[in-house]
């Protein structure tokens, strides 16, 4: 009898250590707020079995020595074995649930599906709830031996089962999941390992739950534990957390709905209140969010823009959640007193489907969305557009996808040739032939647009050294510059370098401003120009009446060439009113001392016009289309 209590006293240390750490544990938990997700739960779930197994053994070592003393105690002993069966049998199928609800798996399997993975533990759990009437489980002999029967070789079968579709679980997951989830589940299979199998080899060492409760403390330390994932202020998920979760999403090919709310006016807080703190109204905006959608769906990956992750179980409707949120955002947010409107887009994008790659889904949470898009609600389709452009602007400076064309200009008395403005073309295996209309402008945005400048005039350097005008009877090539590339400190120096490197007199070259981009930088281009008219260049003025007409600029930067656009031309067409700006611009430029060259000319009728009015030079489609290198090359020699 002392053997068994001093036994019985020796394991219960075992179990009120696996006790305090399950109940620090679960304290934890609740104090810290991670309740709200499904893996939060099943987490909860564990420390729960986990506490009530520990207290059913506790009892069952105070019980054990006495039972020979009173019946009580051994109904109470009795009592203290059925209940650890009833909750110890759930342990691992519940471990199970939570390694899956972790990798997500849980988010990708319907009802029925779980359903029926769950049927081995459900027909345990019925045999341990049904022995006391049948015995079926264990039972004590006329001696109070205690003794297992065949239901509880089926029970640990079950948990043998559900511990090794864990750990396939984990490694069919591995890749989707982050180093440290990765490290952690691990640690927690081995460590509850190494437990059972030191008390299978000794059952005086009652390190079971001791191990599984010191392996749950390690989930919830590395995995559980979500400060670094958390927004402090709106106690939503961040760009990490963002980052992490779509990895897992199309690494297991999940199919799941994003839905963006993206706040075009976020500034006006700054500029009503004077104050830059934009996390009063992310704050709002968060805990309206969170009043339609759980927290745990919802991701602030930017200030200005939210993203709520639907699974395609979710009972939740992506269309009616949009409604509710344009609703909401028709009317008023109150801050600092005064009510506010925020302008906010909101968009659905489907994954994979639409949407294939993370660097997509937080392009779509960073991109500036013109209003005229929003107003036609072709956002999603004007994002991928404009990623595929990128894709392609990257892919031909790597892979030689662009091509110098030539449009030849004319002198206006005799139509004969002057020369030609050089124009890039960008040809993509995949996206096919783009307008430079299209990838010009975001290649300035994307800080590209200095290689393919240096990309057009080493052709046409090329081309001028090899195909000269004193032999082909042109004047110049028109070269377009951005002001981007001319704002560059060693600007001047660059393109001195890549022209001398061809030995092109510099007289040959044209450089062209655009009026429209160029108007606000005059001040700043001014010496940059006079710096290249004393190098020997050319400079001209390109779509002169696109822009707001800049005549301090045109003074200053003292332009060799004005080209009118081809607007101010075919309205010319239409009517007096049209006529008058033409011929008076004409006038103008030329009493500067500027020579004129109109764009746009594709009838005779248009030629006649202009050398009636005393235009230099002509280009347009009745000349000729933009060209490629050997069909100019052909143009010049007829």
């Amino acid at each position: 009898m002392s053997t068994l209590f001093l036994e019985s006293q020796y394991h219960r240390a075992f179990f009120i250590a696996a006790l305090v750490i399950s109940i620090s544990n679960l304290f934890a938990t609740f104090l810290q707020k991670r309740t709200d997700r499904p893996q939060n739960k099943w987490f909860i779930t564990l420390l729960v079995i986990i506490i009530c197994n520990t207290v059913a053994e506790i009892f069952t070592t105070i019980f054990e020595p006495l039972m020979f003393q009173n019946s009580l105690y051994y109904y109470g002993l009795l009592f203290s074995h059925n209940f650890y069966f009833y909750f110890h049998t759930a342990l691992c199928p519940m471990l199970y649930v939570y390694v899956c609800s972790v990798t997500g798996q849980n988010r990708r399997r319907t009802k029925r599906d779980t359903a029926i993975i769950m049927i081995p533990f459900f027909i345990t759990e019925f045999f341990a709830i049904i022995n006391p009437l049948c015995d079926c489980v264990y039972y004590y002999d006329e001696q109070f031996n205690f003794v297992r029967n065949w239901a509880e070789y089926l029970i640990y079968g079950a948990a043998a089962l559900y511990f090794t579709l864990s750990v396939l679980q984990l490694l069919f997951s591995w890749n989707s999941l982050t180093h440290r989830k990765s490290i952690a589940l691990t640690y927690l299979f081995v460590v509850a390992f190494l437990g059972v199998t030191i008390q299978l080899i000794n059952q005086d060492i009652k390190t079971e739950l001791f191990a599984e409760a010191i392996a749950l403390m390690g989930a919830m330390i590395a995995i559980e534990s979500e400060e670094d994932r958390l927004d402090a202020d709106t106690e939503i998920y961040n760009r990490r957390a963002l980052q992490m979760d779509i990895k897992n999403i199309l690494t297991m090919k999940e199919e799941v709905s994003l839905i963006y709310v993206k706040i075009n006016n976020a500034n006006i807080i700054e500029r009503v209140t004077r104050s830059t703190n934009y996390d009063v109204f992310s704050i709002a905006v968060a805990d309206y969010l969170k009043s339609i959608v759980p927290k745990y769906k919802i991701y602030h990956p930017n200030k200005e823009c939210f993203v709520i992750i639907l699974s395609k179980y979710d009972n939740t409707s992506v269309e009616k959640l949009i409604i509710d949120i344009s609703l909401r955002f028709n009317e008023g947010w109150k801050f600092y007193g005064t009510a506010f409107k925020l302008d906010a887009i909101i968009m659905a994008a489907e994954v994979p489907s639409e949407v294939k790659t993370y660097d997509d889904i937080i392009y779509i949470a960073d991109s500036i969305i013109p209003p005229s898009v929003a107003l036609n609600h072709a956002e999603i389709d004007w994002i991928m557009r404009r990623i595929e452009v990128e894709r392609a602007i990257r892919n031909s400076l790597i892979h030689n996808g662009f091509e110098v064309y030539y449009q030849p200009t004319v002198n206006s008395n005799d139509t004969k040739i002057h020369g030609a403005e050089a124009l890039v073309r960008m040809h993509d295996a995949t996206v096919g032939n783009i307008s430079p209309d299209e990838f010009i402008p975001i290649a300035e945005q994307i800080g590209l647009v200095d290689q393919i400048d240096d990309f057009v005039l080493n052709e046409v350097c090329k081309f001028i050294n090899t195909y000269a005008p004193n032999q082909y009877k042109y004047d110049c090539i028109n070269v377009n510059l951005s002001v981007i590339q001319c704002l560059q400190p060693d600007f001047l120096e660059h393109v001195l370098r890549i022209v001398d490197s061809y030995g092109v007199d510099h007289s040959y070259l044209n450089f062209e401003i655009t009026e429209s981009v160029g108007a606000e930088d005059y001040d700043a281009l001014s010496s940059i120009a006079h710096k290249l008219k004393a190098s020997g260049f050319s400079l001209s003025m390109d779509d002169y009446g696109t822009g707001f007409s800049n005549m301090e600029g045109i003074f200053n930067l003292e332009f060799d060439v004005i080209k009118i656009d081809k607007s101010i031309l075919w309205n010319a067409e239409k009517g007096e009113r049209g006529r008058i700006i033409l011929e008076n611009s004409i006038k103008m430029m030329k009493g500067l001392g500027c020579k004129v060259l109109v764009e746009g000319v594709e009838t005779e009728k248009h030629v006649k016009l202009l050398q009636s009015y005393g235009v230099d030079y002509l280009q347009g489609y009745y000349f000729s289309t933009p060209i490629p290198k050997t069909k100019f090359i052909d143009y010049l020699s007829n």
